[in-house]
């Protein structure tokens, strides 16, 4: 039977209520709301004395009444109902809640407790009696919210749980997420230097246009300033009344406070609720604000796994570039070590159409002067007899030295080698010869000899005819008695050495000036050979050059690059008065230079401008096909084209250039038919009559 109404019992039932204790429990957790009045609401809406979080719960969900130390339940229509020990009451009837039972609503189970009963357990939190009773709802969440940030990598959905916990912690009616773009900067001006990343509704549904359902005054002011907004009745509220969105919008409450991500403002969040007024207070402010800075630290890590992931892709990525680069460079390596393959094995049949019984792979060349060098090696390597070595400075001397040894009958001793012009002659006499144990100031110890040393090898002296005349005279007697005294001994120690010297110099020259023992000379001029220099070579520049090229870039562990043509040709047509020492510098500093090719701009100026090249190797006029005065025009006519050509046409600055006046330089210009405008200054000059008075001394 229904009974009177609650509403009116009010009075009467206040008066016959003993306080009691509302257990609410969910999920593990439990809350205790003590209360004194007779009437009690629960349900969804913050306004209930008992706020129940949940969406399938109205707002109003059930009354609870307390009457004559009873206690009635009515459920107050709400949509998914009110269920007493699992079974649901009807709408709008008082059905009474006996001790022991559970009410049920949503996912929440509620019993009541008389306070005179013994407590339950001493766990429970009891609420300070009050028209509203406090709860850990908000502890609860903002766990679970932890738990979630910590587990979510997504940032989309980071973000949705960010909002989705926003609304439901404070029961706004929406909630936004407002992200600003890359320059990080908000002008009110400017719609697009934000955008909206999170809109919904307080049942979960996604917004359909969320830039135009906020405030964008709102929004502005707080990413400028970085201070929370907070208003219970924004028509009402001097500060955002007159803003037409206010009124566009029918803004009642909102709150709308800034995301900080390390410390710098990137964003705010938003909530509203179109409907009622005072639906935040200070605490719903102060919550959202530690809500955004958690979301903020959360958002933060995210992207920090964002870029190591990214990070991790590329490096990856890199690896599997550098495997793939190492792969094409390992066969590229593979087909040059063919390829060098082929010309070793081409050079070697070529060597034995020479009828060479000798491997002489370590010196390059193929020409016709070192084909017969190579015939002279292989007469002299089974020999024991002294050879003699001539050629410049840089042709390779010590590889002939080499040769003999390692192809001869004593490949199986040492090579000891040493350079004459290097060592003062007192020091070059003990290296030679060792000393004993005192013999002079700093012999702590005997020391051997170069020749003791060498014993059942070979003996390399470079330079030899640098040698002093004494110690001249101290290697002859050596090579006659074929012994050698140590400085300071008493004693002869027996030598069993090849001797290979070389020189640069005209030692037959020098004997006649007195300035070389002739015995000596005649002692290790038994058997010569003549290294021939580079320039009577030229048809083995190119092989030089590959092979110089291969040994530099194992070294530097990278590809050898290809060479032009053009680049071939100024090489071969260079007088090299270094020789191959010379060559070899030349192309070490053009691979520094050049990148995948070595082209003529990466050779030196000096190789590049034959007309540079002045040295004393080379040909004469005469030897040339042509004449001094004809030398010197070219000369003149040359430096004057660059001159002209670096000033710009000015002649005044050209001259500064040259070291000759104005008017020196006219009178040239004049005088090689230069100043004709019709002739470029690029042109090379075609003129081939000598003039007969030679260089002017302008």
């Amino acid at each position: 039977m229904e009974s009177m109404s609650l509403r009116d019992n009010d009075q009467m039932t206040d008066e016959a209520c003993s306080p009691f204790l509302l257990h609410v429990h969910r999920d593990g957790d439990r809350t205790s709301h003590r209360f004194s009045k007779a009437l009690v609401t629960l349900g969804r809406s913050r306004e209930r004395d008992v706020p129940l979080g949940e969406k399938c719960i109205s707002r109003h969900h059930v009354t609870l009444e307390c009457r004559r130390r009873h206690f009635f339940v009515r459920d107050e229509g709400s949509q998914n109902g009110t269920w007493l020990q699992g079974v649901r009451i009807e709408p709008g009837i008082e059905t009474e809640l006996r001790p022991g039972d559970v009410l049920k609503v949503g996912s929440f189970e509620i019993s009541v407790q008389r306070l005179e009963e013994p407590a339950e357990t001493t766990d429970a939190h009891t609420a300070v009696e009050t028209g509203h009773s406090e709860t850990n709802l908000d502890a609860s969440t903002f766990a679970r919210l932890i738990q979630a940030l910590n587990e979510e990598l997504d940032p989309d959905r980071l973000l949705m749980i960010v909002v989705d916990t926003a609304i439901r912690t404070t029961e706004a009616e929406r909630g936004f997420l407002v992200v600003l773009h890359a320059d990080g900067k908000s002008n009110p001006e400017l719609r697009d230097n934000y955008e909206v990343r999170v809109g919904r509704n307080f049942v979960g549904e996604t917004l359909a246009d969320p830039l135009s359902a906020i405030s964008k005054t709102i929004v502005n002011d707080c990413l400028t300033d970085g201070e929370a907004r907070l208003t219970v009745n924004a028509q009402d509220d001097e500060r955002f009344s007159a803003l037409q969105s206010v009124e566009d919008l029918r803004l009642r409450s909102v709150l709308c406070v800034p995301l900080r991500v390390a410390g710098k403002i990137e964003g705010v969040l938003y909530l509203d609720n179109r409907l009622q007024q005072h639906a935040f207070d200070d605490n719903d402010k102060s919550l959202l604000i530690v809500l955004a800075d958690i979301s903020g630290v959360a958002i933060r890590n995210v992207r920090l796994m964002q870029d190591l992931s990214e990070k991790n892709r590329e490096l990856v990525g890199a690896h599997d570039r550098v495997a793939e680069l190492a792969a094409k460079l390992e066969g590229r390596v593979r087909e040059q070590a063919d390829e060098r393959s082929e010309v070793r094995q081409e050079l070697a049949a070529s060597r034995k159409v020479l009828g060479l019984r000798h491997d002489y792979r370590a010196i390059i060349g193929e020409s016709v002067t070192m084909q017969e060098v190579f015939r002279l090696l292989d007469r002299y390597v089974d020999s024991h007899d002294p050879v003699l070595v001539l050629g410049e400075s840089g042709t390779g001397k010590e590889l002939i030295a080499r040769a003999l040894h390692e192809q001869g009958a004593r490949r199986e001793g040492p090579f000891i080698s040493e350079n004459c012009a290097a060592l003062p002659a007192s020091l070059l006499e003990s290296e030679l010869f060792g000393y004993v144990k005192g013999s002079f100031t700093g012999a702590v110890r005997d020391h051997k000899g170069l020749f003791e040393q060498a014993k059942g090898g070979t003996l390399f002296l470079d330079d030899v005819g640098d040698m002093s005349s004494d110690l001249q005279s101290k290697l002859l007697r050596v090579l006659q008695e074929r012994e050698v005294r140590p400085v300071g001994a008493s004693h002869t120690i027996p030598i069993d050495v090849r001797l290979v010297t070389a020189t640069h110099r005209d030692l037959a020259a020098l004997v006649k000036a007195s300035e070389f023992r002739e015995d000596l000379f005649y002692r290790l001029h038994v058997l010569p050979l003549r290294l021939p220099p580079l320039r009577e070579r030229v048809g083995d520049v190119p092989l030089l050059v590959q092979s110089i090229l291969d040994k530099a870039c194992v070294e530097a562990r990278r590809p050898i690059p290809r060479i032009s043509a053009k680049a071939i040709d100024l090489l071969v047509a260079h007088r090299w008065p270094g020789n191959v020492r010379e060559l070899e510098n030349e192309i070490r500093r053009a691979l520094l230079l050049a990148e995948g090719t070595i082209d003529a701009q990466h050779l030196s100026d000096h190789i590049q401008n034959p007309s540079m090249r002045l040295d004393d190797r080379s040909p004469l006029p005469a030897e040339s096909g042509t004449t001094l005065p004809r030398m010197v025009r070219m000369l003149e006519e040359s430096e004057i084209r660059r001159a002209l050509k670096r000033a710009d046409g000015n002649k005044s600055k050209a001259g500064d250039l040259l070291g000759i006046s104005r008017f020196a330089l006219q009178r040239k210009l004049d005088k090689y038919g230069l100043d004709d405008p019709s002739a470029s200054l690029d042109a090379a000059p075609t003129r081939d009559t000598d003039d007969s008075d030679g260089a002017s001394a302008d």
